[in-house]
């Protein structure tokens, strides 16, 4: 696939769905989110810490593709990887499996910002981390 990916998993209840039980679509937004989370800590980072730097990361686009329902108490696996780092941004690509059934993918992505919300550059350090992840 595209580099290095990151994996973790989510169980699905009752908040998640609508009246017939299946996952309503903007929770997904949701899960996205969770899984960019999970991938910027486990490369090391800690947000509120950028934070105090004055490093915070917004969502620019996100293109999402609906391709199979989710259920109430489904686990579902986020497959996340970094797909571009630019000079303010990076893109996210991420696939959501039931089971062994690919039921959505996303392209998500992020600039980052400053207290002003004015966009800035990646700092060397966070640059570096995230071109690992590319290979």
């Amino acid at each position: 696939m595209i580099g290095r990916s990151f994996e973790h998993k989510i169980k699905i209840y009752y908040q998640d769905t609508d009246c017939e039980g299946v996952v309503y679509y903007a929770n997904y937004l949701t899960y996205l989110e969770r899984s960019r989370m999970e991938c910027l800590e486990e490369l090391g980072f800690d947000l509120k810490k950028l934070k105090e730097k004055g490093i915070l990361f917004v969502v620019a686009s996100v293109d999402i593709r609906y391709l199979l329902p989710a259920y109430l108490a489904d686990i579902l696996l986020l497959k996340t990887y970094i797909t571009k780092v630019g000079v303010a941004s990076l893109n996210f690509y991420c696939e959501i499996y039931n089971k062994s059934l690919l039921i959505n993918k996303s392209n998500v992505t992020l600039v980052c910002i400053d207290d002003n919300f004015k966009p800035q550059p990646l700092t060397e350090q966070l640059r570096d981390k995230f071109k690992e992840c590319l290979q």
